[in-house]
């Protein structure tokens, strides 16, 4: 019970994996008031805080530098009356003016062994917050929706905080208040409460409406308190966060995969673990993958990449069935590896991202030298819709699913994962593998052939095919056989990476792979080809070369040079000219 407890205060000073307004930082001690040093003191961190937001790329694009002077004139006055509390704050609401999700100061344990909090755990669902964890005298409470505080409803409490949420959008300022709303000395700051004791809190419980009292307590009197937790079956998707990712079998059609943060596992890489998934998927049949970013807050956006072109080739090769979750907690890179979810062909389900499609990032992060205050601050402005075609409808502002799916109160008592639940009630979900070979899964077949049969790298410059997504599973293979004269494109911008493959096209682009491995391949003309004449001048000699050596074959002597190529004819073509060439 108390490491429950523990845990209890250490979410309600860390508020999650996104920037928040109070973070485990260094010790000091909460005073009414400020000595002379202190003072002194203040005033040099105030003013380094404005000397780091003064490196913001854009920070007067939402208040100018007028409302950030007279904010700061503002906390000058007051710095030798402030509580260590009331002066944290200010820096917050200083910072907030940005509206940047990724430029905050945060405020932490330097205050934790004082500030007091409501003794109490909650989520948040679509009805609002809902109470997981209270005095054991008020356990009935479990359960219900929190609406008020001292009379005071949520929203409107919302609305006092709202100077402290900072953040570029809505979803990132509500997950904030949820994560904030319930440390007494933030209320009392903003003249919701005036008294620690006999807090009222009213309750939803479907109809009926139930009011309690609770006292905030301490993190000593919080240890020793006797809370009751709400019973419930956890879902088989519960977060857990020990892992950075992970998967699970769902059911016969369907695998998890959980993604905590963007971050390498050193004790499991993610080449290893895409691997694994993809022996997964080939052993047990899976034709439907989850890939859940619901909570993840962010890293290094690159990390997933050999896991998303599994998935983006597997969907768009062999039908299999792909979603990915998003909600508020989805944020920074994680909302990144969302947008290129999207563009790789998923399915998005949840709610809107906490994070901005575009948005300020690159933190500088550091620490104010005399309260200990944690900062950081946006370097650069990252636009996404340059590098991703899925991301050109958005500005700055969340990313919303295509199929909306929140966490009802109804589901999260039974048990249910709302969004998963939306996902697997769906039973025709699965498409047909690809009837047509396209222009880059050619590229792609003969660059791993051509890196099996080297045993090497492939070297794999930029392109300037502007229909090539660059982070798409294809682009280095399209990269690669662009420049090695193996494929051109329809123009120098234009490759066609979906456009279907004809017969004279793979003919030439194998007679052209073959020179590429040294064996070029030299015209005979012993076969009769009764379509000869339909065949493009271009690909004639190819055409002829490859059909005499039965790599290519005909079907009543007629080549149709036209007909578009399916993956398996492909398959079977390239590995009848791996053994000609072996045999060469």
């Amino acid at each position: 019970m108390k490491r429950l407890i523990s845990g209890l205060l250490t979410a309600a000073l860390c508020l999650g994996s996104v920037p928040t307004a109070l973070a485990v930082t260094t010790t000091q001690t909460v005073t009414a008031g400020a000595s002379s040093d202190q003072t002194s003191a203040r005033r040099a961190d105030l003013q380094t805080l404005l000397d780091t937001l003064a490196q913001h790329p854009d920070l007067y694009h939402a208040n100018s530098k007028q409302v950030f002077d007279a904010k700061a004139a503002e906390i000058q006055s007051g710095l030798a009356q402030m509580s260590d509390v009331d002066f944290a704050l200010a820096l917050c609401e200083l910072a907030a003016l940005a509206q940047d999700s990724h430029t905050s100061v945060s405020i932490g344990s330097q205050i934790s062994g004082q500030v007091r909090v409501l003794p109490i755990g909650a989520t948040v669902v679509d009805e609002g917050i809902l109470l997981t964890r209270l005095p054991e005298a008020n356990k009935s409470a479990l359960g219900g929706i929190l609406t008020a505080i001292n009379g005071v409803s949520m929203d409107e409490i919302y609305q006092k905080m709202m100077p402290m949420l900072g953040g570029d959008n809505a979803v990132y300022q509500h997950r904030k208040f949820s994560q904030a709303f319930y440390i007494y000395e933030i209320l009392a700051h903003y003249g919701v409460l005036s008294d620690p004791n006999g807090i009222e809190l009213t309750i939803q419980q479907g109809d009926q409406v139930q009011k309690i009292t609770v006292d905030a307590v301490d993190r000593t009197t919080l240890s020793k308190m006797q809370l009751a937790r709400l019973e419930r079956k956890a879902p088989a998707t519960a977060p857990d966060k020990k892992k950075l990712y992970f998967a699970k079998a769902l059911d016969a059609r369907t695998l998890y995969i959980q993604y905590n943060s963007c971050k390498e596992d050193p004790k499991l890489p993610m080449q290893t673990f895409t691997q694994q998934i993809v022996d997964q998927l080939d052993d047990k049949g899976y034709d439907r993958v989850i890939l859940d970013l619901r909570g993840n807050g962010g890293g290094s956006d690159g990390v997933i990449i050999p896991l998303l072109h599994v998935l983006e080739e597997r969907h768009k090769q062999d039908g299999l069935a792909f979603y990915t979750l998003i909600g508020s907690g989805t944020f920074s890179s994680a909302l990144i590896n969302a947008v290129e979810c999207k563009q790789a062909g998923a399915t998005i389900v949840g709610t809107p991202s906490g994070g901005s499609v575009d948005h300020f990032g690159a933190v500088r992060p550091f620490t104010l030298e005399h309260s200990g205050l944690q900062v950081s601050c946006s370097t650069k402005f990252i636009d996404l819709a340059p590098l991703l075609p899925a991301a050109q409808s958005y500005d700055v502002q969340p990313f919303e699913p295509d199929v909306l799916a929140p966490q009802t109160r109804a589901d999260y008592l039974a048990g249910v994962d709302s969004a998963v639940q939306a996902i697997l009630s769906r039973t025709d979900d699965a498409g047909q593998p690809a009837a047509n070979l396209s222009r880059g899964a050619l590229a792609v077949q003969l660059g791993r052939d051509y890196a099996a049969r080297t045993d090497t790298a492939l070297n794999n410059p930029d392109t300037s095919f502007g229909d090539v997504c660059i982070i798409a599973y294809d682009a280095p293979y399209i990269s690669w056989a662009a420049h090695a004269g193996l494929m051109s494109g329809d123009s120098a911008t234009v490759f066609a990476p979906n456009r279907a493959v004809t017969r004279q096209e793979l003919a030439v682009v194998l007679s052209r792979y073959a020179a590429l491995c040294g064996h070029p391949l030299t015209v005979d003309g012993t076969v009769t080809i009764t379509d000869k004449a339909s065949i493009a001048s271009w690909a004639q000699d190819a055409v002829q070369a490859l059909v005499s050596r039965k790599v290519l074959t005909l079907t009543d002597g007629a080549f149709a040079p036209s007909q578009t190529v399916t993956p398996a004819q492909a398959d079977a073509a390239v590995r009848a000219l791996d053994t000609l060439m072996d045999q060469m």
